[in-house]
């Protein structure tokens, strides 16, 4: 069991940082989409597999026997994921999203997300879901073009640190933790760079930059982008490790401004989508097995 949305953002939700609202019209929309895509079976194929899966997935989450959702006098009341999603907290309504994409069949996640990220865009909600996880879309355009694309080619080609890394860092993001956003934008290359040059030591950014030049996956005019962003994330975590910031900031302020985090991790997403997109393309294509009954002559 992963950590589900209300658990990665429990401290912005109680700070009230972030509050996600979903109006009536979008909760149904989520309600019907997942049962479109859940598996069913039982008599007359009445019972829906997957939302009693999920039932129990969020029990033992939330550590309670019953789910609640509100009742016709706004009282708190036992319910079942259909009553969750219709009448429950809006932050619940996306653990129940990420739930159902745990118990789902993995052949159906995929299409159930982007007819749920229409929902979305339909009802002008900014939560989105990527990789089974929800999103709170800042700049929609570059989210969608860069940010998804990005955790969707990093998923597919097993870079499993790179992935975790930036998926925080747009989960720090949506908190407001900007400095740890840039932080975990920086890690998220340094991760690809060492993927792709098939290393497990412990080198610096500018040997692993070198080394990449030196390979030819990245052309040499690139270098100087490249730098800059390093030296926009080493700022970052030069700021959050200056002496008194954790017993209080004094007269200057020392949080990475929201614009600028987004910045980078916008460019961390850019920079890594290339990375990958240049690797796969050094890489030698595999010829296609011949099956035995498919002679080619």
């Amino acid at each position: 069991m992963r950590f589900y949305f209300t658990k990665r953002h429990a401290d912005a939700l109680k700070a009230k940082k972030i509050q996600p609202s979903l109006p009536k019209r979008l909760r149904v929309a989520i309600r019907r989409t997942l049962e479109k895509y859940s598996t069913r079976g039982g008599f007359d194929n009445c019972e829906n597999f997957t939302f009693y899966e999920t039932e129990n997935t969020l029990r033992t989450f939330y550590g309670e026997d019953q789910l609640y959702a509100y009742d016709m006098e706004g009282k708190l009341v036992p319910t079942d994921l259909d009553g969750l999603i219709e009448s429950g907290y809006p932050a619940r309504v996306l653990d129940v999203i990420e739930a159902w994409c745990d118990n789902a069949e993995p052949s159906k996640v995929a299409e159930c997300e982007k007819e749920l990220n229409t929902s979305f865009e339909i009802h002008n909600s900014p939560w989105r879901i990527v990789n089974a996880t929800v999103f709170l879309v800042d700049s929609e355009y570059l989210h969608n073009e860069v940010v998804a694309k990005t955790l969707s080619l990093l998923r597919e080609n097993s870079v499993a640190g790179a992935l975790e890394e930036l998926t925080e860092a747009v989960s720090c993001l949506t908190d407001g933790r900007t400095k740890e956003a840039v932080i975990n934008a920086h890690k998220s290359v340094e991760s690809v760079m060492k993927i792709i040059l098939e290393t497990e030591e412990h080198l610096t950014f500018r040997r692993l930059l070198d080394n990449l030049i030196k390979s030819g996956i990245i052309p040499t005019y690139y270098e100087e982008f490249v730098i800059h962003f390093e030296k926009l994330a080493l700022g970052a975590a030069k700021e959050r490790n200056r002496p008194g910031v954790g017993h209080g900031q004094g007269t200057e302020p020392t949080e990475v401004p929201k614009s600028l985090a987004e910045f980078a991790v916008h460019l961390a997403a850019v920079i890594n989508l290339f990375l990958i997109r240049r690797w796969i393309e050094s890489r030698p294509k595999q010829e296609e097995a011949i099956e035995e009954n498919e002679i080619p002559f």
